[in-house]
């Protein structure tokens, strides 16, 4: 095992210690970006957190930048927490994908001291919603102030545009659609959460 090979495994390691319940490192190529996943966040049914926070549309990095960004990684480590669709449907959500952020937060902290000083890591869901819900609005995009929580908020992968269905099935991560039938099965259906950190 080469040395870049050794880190990257320290890495896939630090995020199942953190909670992950897989991690691997795929080629940065393996991206999907479409456009219309950070359409859907204003439309048809506009998200409650649209508009609210740096990390979301139409305030977040649009698709076809992104894009090009991924042009300069070579590596992608990808991270889920499993959990069932009912859990992701309550109050729960809200916990786990905090759990998202800060894993993503501590990688791609720890990437930066190894290699890659250039690491961005990328979470699920507003960190409005997650790291300020009592706040009347955001400080970052009201007053031009530093973020509160910029230690662990990061940006939303659908914001950026990234197709995750495509990436959990070409890893054969199966995982329930987060709806109502799935939830109330006798034999409850598990979904998934997860984040990333582009490497580079």
């Amino acid at each position: 095992m080469t040395p870049n090979n050794e880190r990257m495994e320290e890495l896939t390691e630090l995020a199942r210690a953190l909670g992950a319940t897989a991690a691997v490192i795929v080629p940065a190529d393996v991206l999907i970006v479409e456009d219309r996943f950070a359409v859907l966040c204003a439309e048809p049914h506009r998200c409650p957190s649209y508009g609210l926070a740096p990390g979301c549309p139409p305030h977040a990095m649009p698709p076809d930048v992104f894009r090009q960004l991924l042009q300069s990684y070579h590596h992608v480590l990808v991270f889920k927490i499993d959990a069932p669709v009912a859990a992701l449907m309550g109050p729960e959500r809200l916990a786990i994908a905090r759990n998202i952020h800060s894993i993503a937060a501590a990688i791609e902290q720890e990437a930066c001291t190894l290699e890659w000083p250039l690491a961005r890591g990328l979470a699920t869901g507003s960190c409005k919603e997650l790291f300020c819900p009592q706040q009347d609005g955001c400080v970052v995009l009201e007053a031009n102030l530093a973020c509160p929580h910029a230690a662990l908020a990061r940006p939303s992968l659908s914001a950026l545009g990234v197709n995750f269905t495509l990436l959990t099935e070409s890893l054969g991560w199966q995982f329930g659609k987060i709806e109502e039938q799935a939830a109330s099965t006798a034999d409850p259906a598990m979904g998934l959460m997860a984040g990333m950190v582009l490497l580079g």
